[in-house]
């Protein structure tokens, strides 16, 4: 009878075990990229503040400050959206830059998203944690007893295509328009820049999509005051109540923080 050394048997065990996760690591997927890229400064005066994808896998960023383009690269992890980043040098929020990428195939958003950080990490040397922080914020709830909504919102009935119809959300200087979109982004839309200084939170418990179109001149009646609750003119939150349906009552939240722990200006192209 042959017997083999209890050795011979480690050494085999462990050789066996390298080999397999050198396999293992080779048939690993990779992490989404873009196929191409360009990152280019950019001189014009003012921020971006709409990035657009204008065909399948492509992405278009004009003149974003990095600190933008880190928001939507990582707002996904952040339901109904709400991520703050925090930390890094000043430039990353004064600098601009013209960002293009395109992707193979018609990857969905949120491998965009990936694909977006794999970028940052790559051109800007980015690495973030996430951390968060206590707040005041307002919950928005039905405003009626029944559950029906505002006279300016509507259901969605459509479907959201790339390159046909896209779902959008967009702000104006005279209130915002989101079309085929969640309550939830009527909340984030309302949060600190929509005119009511506090982040605000979705407790409708209401599901779907929806079209809203809310008319409010946040530059006269909807500029901050001591107590937003007491602004001079119509009310903001009236305006809400009666167009969507919903109200805010103060309550308190979570705020979810991207802390930036390093980060360099781009290589060149």
């Amino acid at each position: 009878m042959f017997t083999v050394p209890s050795k011979s048997i480690l050494r085999v065990c462990v050789c066996g075990a390298v080999a397999l996760t050198a396999v293992m690591l080779a048939q690993a997927p990779a992490a989404p990229s873009f196929t191409v890229a360009t990152i280019k400064p950019s001189d014009a005066p003012n921020p971006g503040g709409f990035m657009t994808f204008p065909g399948p896998g492509r992405l278009s960023a004009p003149n974003f400050p990095l600190q933008m383009l880190i928001g939507f690269a990582y707002s996904g992890e952040v339901p109904g959206g709400g991520l703050e980043v925090t930390g890094g040098p000043d430039w990353i929020r004064q600098d601009r830059y013209n960002v293009q990428a395109q992707a193979e195939g018609t990857p969905a958003q949120p491998e965009l998203r990936l694909m977006l950080r794999a970028l940052l990490a790559e051109r800007f040397g980015l690495k973030v944690h996430t951390d968060s922080r206590p707040i005041d914020v307002y919950e928005m709830v039905l405003a009626r007893s029944d559950g029906k909504l505002g006279p300016k919102v509507e259901p969605f009935t459509d479907e959201c295509v790339p390159g046909a119809r896209v779902c959008q959300a967009l702000m104006n200087p005279n209130g915002f328009n989101i079309v085929g979109n969640t309550m939830g982004m009527v909340a984030t839309l309302l949060s600190n820049r929509g005119g009511v200084s506090r982040k605000v939170v979705d407790k409708t418990g209401v599901t779907g999509r929806f079209t809203v179109r809310f008319e409010f001149p946040y530059g006269q009646a909807g500029k901050a005051a001591a107590d937003p609750l007491a602004s001079e003119g119509v009310s903001i939150f009236t305006a809400i109540q009666e167009q969507i349906g919903v109200k805010l009552q103060p309550g308190k939240g979570t705020q979810p923080l991207l802390v930036v722990d390093s980060v360099s200006r781009p290589t060149e192209n």
